[in-house]
């Protein structure tokens, strides 16, 4: 997984590592984009819904 120059990182490290994953879909067969970006949303949807307090406390640690 990597971001690259065309990617605009959001300073999230688990959004931008779904973010990544979601384009290295491109080399995955076809038949398995779908279960992938499932697999993202699904990651995302976790992501943005948690609390933020508690993600900063795990990033001072």
């Amino acid at each position: 997984m990597r971001i690259d120059e065309h990617s605009h990182p959001t300073g999230d490290r688990a959004v931008d590592a779904l973010v990544a994953r979601a384009a290295d879909t491109v080399n995955l067969p076809v038949e398995a984009h779908k279960a992938r970006y499932q697999q993202v949303l699904e990651g995302l949807e976790r992501e943005l819904n948690g609390d933020p307090a508690a993600a900063m406390d795990g990033a001072s640690s």
